[in-house]
């Protein structure tokens, strides 16, 4: 149930509650722009890149563009929150007064350093008044840009303040959620390089049945999903960012175009010309 939903261009904010929530709707998924993830209310844990993320109210966690992450929920309580998604350049430019706060996003590895917990940093009220404000009725577009756009950087000035000590009070890891973070911290360093289940199997010493069962239940996807996940959003990117299909395609490791075109249009709901076109209207309404 959305208490509240607004979507403008790039921009989506969603305030939701889901009464039984039912963890098979939360599959492994990433997005094309950052989002900050503000967790209300229900049992469970977010695993960001191979990494589990305990839950309490008041948990935020940052995602960058592309960083993959999964929802582990429980049924029996109630789940709420609170998700924002928006392009890292709009809201905090390179070139702008609060361009530090882009550190939040980009300077740790994928996976490292994504949660904070307003109960420890001392200022929930503050933060969830900043959440619940972005989360008001707006008369037009303008107006809600301005409010979102003002309590975000108020939101990531408190955190930023206290990013050092979200990373050194991140959970232990336990063995197998270690081991699977490892191998995804490889698979990203060799995204494209990558040819098969064989090469991580030899590397790490896990049968290809163990391998995947292990990612599952971490990832909620198999180990080659998760590489074609990767590799799409790598070449959603270059696309994105003004290359061709086909170059996008063969640089993020596609051989078959073909199939790639299958695998981006399923993924995304979009082929990737379709995608360029509404690069050039977003850009025409900002």
């Amino acid at each position: 149930m959305h208490i509240f939903r607004h979507k403008m261009g790039e921009y989506l904010v969603h305030h939701t509650l889901d009464i039984q929530p039912n963890e098979s709707n939360f599959p492994l998924h990433a997005h094309r722009h950052c989002e900050i993830y503000y967790f209300i209310s229900g049992k469970g844990h977010y695993t960001v890149e191979g990494r589990d993320y305990p839950l309490s109210t008041g948990s935020v966690l940052l995602m960058r563009d592309g960083e993959t992450h999964k929802l582990h929920i429980s049924p029996d309580i109630p789940y709420e929150r609170i998700s924002i998604h928006f392009a890292l350049d709009d809201i905090v430019p390179e070139d702008g007064l609060f361009a530090t706060l882009r550190s939040l996003f980009l300077d740790h590895p994928p996976g490292r350093g994504n949660a904070f917990s307003i109960a420890n940093i001392g200022e929930e009220d503050f933060i969830a008044g900043c959440f619940n404000r972005i989360c008001r009725p707006a008369r037009d577009d303008n107006e809600f840009r301005m409010r979102l756009g003002a309590n975000l950087i108020a939101i990531l000035t408190e955190l930023q303040a206290h990013a050092e000590t979200a990373i050194a009070h991140a959970p232990r890891a336990t063995e197998e959620s270690a081991k699977v973070a490892e191998i995804i911290d490889y698979i990203n360093k060799h995204l494209t390089e990558i040819k098969g289940l064989a090469e991580l199997e030899e590397r790490f010493f896990f049968s290809k049945s163990t391998l995947g069962r292990m990612f599952l239940r971490s990832t909620g996807s198999t180990v080659w999903e998760f590489v074609t996940i990767k590799r799409l959003l790598a070449a959603r990117r270059m696309i994105h960012a003004g290359k061709s299909a086909a170059l996008s395609a063969a640089a993020c490791g596609f051989g078959d175009y073909s199939a790639f075109y299958r695998q981006y249009r399923r993924a995304f709901g979009e082929s990737p010309r379709r995608e360029r076109k509404k690069d050039k209207k977003i850009e025409q309404f900002t």
